[in-house]
C-alpha cells in the first residue's frame, strides 16, 4: 500500500485533547487520525477485527456472516470443536455463539476459551432462552445473550459498541 504523509495544523486547545483521547486509547495520534479519516470515507482500517460466529445452522451462520462482512473480518464454524480450533490458530476478537451446538455447547466452548484467552469478548445467542443458561453465560463473561432470531444490524451495533469499549488484546 501507498502513503502519502500529511501536514495539518490544529488548534493547541484541540491538539491536547486530541492527545488525551491517543493516549486513553493507547494508540498514536497519527493512528487515530488517519482510522477517524478511514472510517469517515467510508473504509476501514487494514487491521480488521475478527469475529467468529458458531451456529449449527449453516444459513443462520452464513448470513450473519455476509452482514458482517463489510466491516469485521468473519470467520465461521459450525460446532464448538471447529469453534476451539479456529480460535487456537488465529487472534480472534468476538465470538458470537449458539448455546445448542453438536458436541461441545456454546457455554462449554466460552469456558475453554476464557481459560486460555480471557481476553475474548463473546456474544451467546440462543433459540431455547432460559435464565438458567443466561446466568451461566453472564458469569463466563459473555457481554450479551440474545433470543433468536437475531437481527443483523442490532448484532452488529452491539459487536461496535463492545470492540470499541475494549482498550487492549490480551
Amino acid at each position: 500500500m501507498k502513503t502519502r504523509q500529511l501536514h495539518v495544523r490544529i488548534p493547541e486547545g484541540v491538539y491536547k485533547k486530541l492527545k488525551v483521547k491517543c493516549v486513553s486509547e493507547d494508540t498514536s495520534m497519527q493512528e487515530y487520525l488517519v482510522k477517524l479519516i478511514a472510517q469517515s470515507l467510508g473504509e476501514y482500517p487494514a487491521e480488521e477485527k475478527i469475529v467468529l460466529i458458531v451456529d449449527d445452522e449453516a444459513i443462520l451462520r452464513e448470513s450473519l456472516g455476509d452482514y458482517l462482512k463489510d466491516t469485521y473480518q468473519v470467520v465461521t464454524a459450525g460446532t464448538g470443536e471447529e469453534a476451539l480450533g479456529l480460535i487456537g490458530k488465529q487472534d480472534v476478537d468476538i465470538v458470537v455463539i449458539d448455546v445448542r451446538l453438536p458436541g461441545k455447547t456454546g457455554l462449554q466452548v466460552l469456558r475453554e476459551v476464557k481459560e486460555s484467552k480471557p481476553y475474548i469478548k463473546s456474544i451467546v445467542m440462543t433459540a431455547y432462552p432460559s435464565a438458567e443458561s443466561a446466568v451461566e453465560a453472564m458469569k463466563l463473561g459473555a457481554i450479551d445473550y440474545l433470543a433468536k432470531p437475531v437481527a443483523p444490524d442490532n448484532l452488529e451495533t452491539l459487536i461496535r459498541e463492545t470492540l470499541l469499549k475494549r482498550k487492549g488484546r490480551h
